[in-house]
């Protein structure tokens, strides 16, 4: 398997960035910026105590092009600069690696309000939560390359007054994986849903028969509303009806940027920062065949 990872300029490793990575983390970028400029005269008067990002598959806080020719900012280093600032944040990540350079990048100066944390994101966000209270709100970013975040997770999350923005796997894992997934007596898909994702209609035609590129992400937006219903009933029934989503260069289908909040003020600043791309162009109405 080739490495996800480069050298960036100033020697330390960096994240390979996909053709759709900068677009994503524009949108991640302008909600935390949106975020914060609603919610930091609030911690004034009493209703939050604190305003806290929390991203659970950090990296390195680097991205660089497959070619070497862009190198960028990743989501930790973004959250770091977003003016107002947050009081604080946690960056959560498997990789010692990934672990030792962005702990560089950061530097000491935000050492007072960065805790970066190295371990499983399904098992360090129980740490995480306790150390927030019910008076603090946060933002929650889960950027998975495939099926690493457990629902599990996402439950715990709910527990807190928390904001989630999530990629859904729905082209890079699911449509890719599926096919693969039926035949296994235990997948990935049960600890990133559970057991009953074989009951969904996509999967029980999967297992029936071989289904071709086209035909599977037909059945995509099932898998995806199908989801958003399953985190509904953790309490967040405030969601983007109409996802962003990315495609490669062949127009495949890689993942949704999905939102989710249990206040419609979050909804509303997320419907905003929306409403234009990446590109500066005004966004049409979601469609997909």
């Amino acid at each position: 398997m080739a490495s996800q990872y480069k050298f960036a300029s100033d020697g330390l490793r960096a994240r390979i960035a996909g053709p759709r990575t900068s677009d994503k983390l524009v949108y991640i970028e302008k909600y935390g910026r949106a975020f914060m400029t609603a919610m930091a005269p609030k911690r004034g008067s009493g209703i939050w105590d604190k305003l806290v990002y929390i991203d659970l598959l950090a990296g390195p806080g680097r991205c660089i092009s497959r070619e070497g020719a862009k190198e960028f900012d990743g989501s930790a280093r973004r959250a770091l600069n977003t003016t107002p600032m947050f009081d604080h944040l946690y960056f959560c990540d498997k990789s010692r690696l990934n672990i030792a350079a962005l702990r560089k990048r950061i530097g000491q100066s935000n050492e007072s309000r960065v805790s970066i944390l190295h371990g499983d994101c399904n098992e360090l966000v129980s740490k995480i939560l306790n150390g927030l209270s019910d008076k603090t709100l946060a933002i929650a970013l889960l950027d998975p390359a495939g099926f690493e975040v457990n629902f599990s997770t996402l439950q715990k999350l709910s527990t807190k007054r928390v904001d989630l923005i999530y990629l859904f796997p729905s082209g890079i894992g699911i449509v890719r994986n599926l096919g693969q997934f039926i035949k296994m007596k235990i997948s990935p898909m049960e600890a990133f849903w559970d057991k009953e994702w074989r009951e969904l209609p996509a999967a029980k035609l999967a297992s029936g028969k071989m289904l071709t590129q086209e035909e599977l992400d037909k059945f995509d937006r099932p898998w995806v509303k199908s989801f958003r219903e399953k985190v509904r009933g953790l309490g967040y029934s405030y969601q983007d009806e109409d996802p962003p989503y990315f495609r490669n260069e062949n127009a495949g289908l890689l993942y949704h940027l999905l939102f989710f909040s249990k206040h419609k003020v979050g909804l509303t600043i997320w419907r905003g920062i929306r409403q234009i791309a990446p590109n500066q162009q005004r966004l049409l109405p979601f469609t997909d065949s």
